[in-house]
């Protein structure tokens, strides 16, 4: 049944993904803020259709933890491609920072691109950091919130990430001064990494008091890797609506 569900899933999210991209296509002559509906409805539509064919709800923890003024910087722990299904309708003007391959998907990277998000080349070193951290503060001065994922690459949900996050982030927290936002999540259990099968369960995203500007880079990273790694630990594992 879950293959059955998978399959279907997957036929309505690409029809339903391409009829969204194409409706939009005139908002790319309006100003960005306009072009942030584009996403807002595909990826509430996404979540809907996740619910009602592959039965994954999403249960969201410590929303009063994001900062009432925007221009800040949201770490997601990342174990599925859900992160990038439901951030945009919980968090206010998100922009993403994403590996810049994925700006090949059609229509999806010129979407990217015209909401302000961020490509980075992950070879690129001094010069890719430099650009980014020039890119991000203009953003964040337009009043646009960051999406990142410190790990760097999709993680199992059972499995703990010990080596250091990105020091990309720590960048971006010592040079822009704001506050970051760790979250824990568990979305690999019903959408698992390289995988075609979608599991039903109850996905949570617990959004965790904000680390404030001030630390030296290195604690600063080894706060916010403790705490995202910690809380993760607490987290059920997700379960089928009424299975538990």
């Amino acid at each position: 049944m879950i293959w059955v569900r998978s399959i279907l899933f997957t036929l309505c999210y690409y029809i339903f993904s391409l009829c969204v991209f194409i409706i939009f296509i005139p908002t790319f002559l309006t100003p960005w803020r306009y072009t942030l509906l584009m996403p807002k409805v595909w990826t509430a539509g996404t979540l809907k259709l996740l619910k009602w064919i592959c039965g994954i709800n999403v249960h969201v923890e410590g929303l009063q933890n994001l900062p009432t003024k925007n221009g800040y910087i949201v770490a997601s722990k990342h174990q599925s491609a859900m992160e990038t299904n439901f951030f945009h309708n919980l968090v206010p003007n998100t922009f993403y920072v994403f590996k810049k391959e994925l700006m090949w998907i059609p229509f999806a990277g010129l979407y990217a691109l015209k909401t302000g998000c961020l490509p980075i080349d992950r070879q690129g070193g001094g010069i890719t950091l430099r650009k980014m951290l020039k890119d991000a503060q203009k953003r964040f001065q337009n009043g646009q919130n960051m999406i990142i994922f410190p790990e760097g690459t999709r993680t199992p949900p059972d499995q703990e990430t010990t080596k250091p996050y990105s020091p990309g982030i720590a960048l971006l927290y010592e040079h822009c001064k704001i506050p970051v936002v760790p979250v824990a999540l568990n979305s690999g259990y019903c959408w698992p990494k390289n995988s075609f099968l979608r599991h039903p369960g109850t996905v949570t995203i617990h959004f965790l008091p904000p680390i404030e500007p001030g630390l030296p880079k290195r604690q600063f990273l080894q706060k916010l890797q403790q705490v995202i790694e910690t809380e993760q630990k607490k987290l059920p594992r997700p379960y089928p609506e009424g299975t538990k």
